[in-house]
């Protein structure tokens, strides 16, 4: 930028330096004293970054003080330089909102065309500029309501949590998708929450990778359409488990379906773990067998392998379906490592819990087994083998086993198994 000299520099940074590395510094002293809780290094640099964000945001005092440094440099470039918000906000998203127009609420809005784009423009300040939450229990709802509940047929509110919930995230993930087009990004993943409201469809989504380029073509074609039915066969709602190669899928990115959280993330076609689909000897040839083997077939090495490492996330304490389910699943560990904790050699129910992520993450083997509708991954690591639940990324169990094969492999019941890794 011409016309910033050195001291402008140097102003700026004496007045932000001391506020941000005395939030760095706390930052960090509250990461470091937890860090051990991490099963996985990105987990523990996602948590990082959540934190400085956090910590780091300016005051309204500093604010001040850097917009008039910021206004003074202004004047002296003719640049312009918006400082009246300096948030970490998702710029993209709002940018793409803006070209977009008011094609997505065309499906659910009764009103007309300017009404659809106030609503649009609404939504962007208050859920991406101002980066309030979306989902259940959102004060934004009531607002939302208040302004534009006469156009939403029928008026109640779970119908508008669907129209924001559904609308911000396609807007945001639509953004994310074109700032990879622009860095030159040529892949991406599909990337499910994994939680216990994640349902079938977005699981087997999970991991999915996918060229940027071709979702770019479905946007430009959302993009410049002026019919909203279009949507309908560009994105189509999937509730279903998707099968098959991912290139073959109708929908290439999220969301899937109303109230979807799924993202999409930056992908890089290194691949670390060489998996496998294979047939352990003494698998039933059922039609489950055969369904395994086709879904994990259809699915390419590096896919699988995300699917795998999606299992680094896996915690003992995360609650199922129910109300008193994570009182059972915290039930569930403590017998776990009542029985097993002894034979695998941890003295307390924290060392329990550390020896099961580290099997995760560092296995010898990995099978993928399927009982009652329900699908586990197994993680063997010597002679002890940790069951992660994939529908809601639970660990179940983890135990010693001295004869794997014969014990485990061709002693248990179930409706289909293969080796991935």
């Amino acid at each position: 930028m011409e016309g910033i000299e050195d001291k402008d520099i140097e102003q700026i940074f004496k007045k932000i330096f001391p506020f941000i590395a005395t939030r760095v510094s706390e930052s960090f002293t509250h990461v470091i004293k937890r860090a051990h809780f991490f099963v996985s290094y990105n987990d523990l640099c996602k948590y990082i970054f959540i934190m400085l964000e956090d910590h780091v945001s300016l005051d309204e005092k500093i604010k001040a003080e850097l917009e008039d440094a910021l206004r003074k440099i202004y004047t002296t470039s003719h640049t312009p330089i918006d400082a009246r918000k300096l948030t970490i906000v998702d710029t993209r998203a709002i940018s793409y909102a803006v070209k977009l127009h008011d094609f997505y609420f065309g499906k659910f809005f009764q009103g007309d065309r300017d009404i659809r784009l106030r609503a649009l423009k609404w939504m962007s300040d208050y859920y991406l500029k101002e980066g309030n939450p979306i989902g259940k229990g959102q004060k934004g709802i009531k607002e939302f309501m208040d302004a534009f509940g006469d156009y939403i047929k029928p008026q109640i509110e779970w119908k508008a949590r669907q129209i924001i919930d559904t609308s911000v995230n396609y807007l945001r993930n639509a953004a994310r998708l074109r700032a990879m087009q622009k860095a030159k990004i040529t892949h991406y993943r599909w990337d499910a929450i994994g939680d216990r409201l994640t349902c079938p469809a977005c699981r087997s989504m999970d991991g999915r990778v996918f060229k940027v380029r071709d979702a770019i073509r479905i946007l430009d074609a959302i993009e410049q359409s002026e019919d909203p039915a279009i949507l309908k066969e560009l994105k189509p709602i999937q509730t279903t488990v998707q099968k098959g190669l991912s290139s073959s899928l109708p929908n290439r990115f999220p969301p899937l379906h109303p109230h979807c959280r799924c993202r999409v993330h930056m992908e890089t076609e290194e691949i670390t773990m060489q998996t496998v689909v294979e047939r352990p000897q003494g698998a039933k040839d059922t039609l489950e067998q055969r369904e395994l083997e086709e879904f994990y077939k259809a699915l390419s090495p590096k896919e699988r392998e995300n699917r795998i490492k999606a299992h680094m996330g896996a915690d003992w304490l995360r609650p199922e379906r129910g109300i008193n389910s994570y009182k059972e699943a915290k039930n569930n560990f403590k017998r776990k490592y009542t029985r097993h904790g002894k034979e695998i050699g941890a003295k307390s129910e924290d060392e329990f819990k550390r020896f099961s992520y580290q099997v995760i993450k560092n296995p010898d083997e990995v099978y993928i087994e399927v009982k009652k509708g329900k699908t586990f991954y197994v993680f063997k690591k010597d002679d002890i083998i940790v069951i992660s639940n994939d529908d809601f990324l639970k660990i179940d169990n983890m135990y010693k086993v001295e004869d794997f094969e014969e014990r485990w492999l061709k002693g248990f019941k179930r409706d289909g198994i293969i080796k991935i890794y």
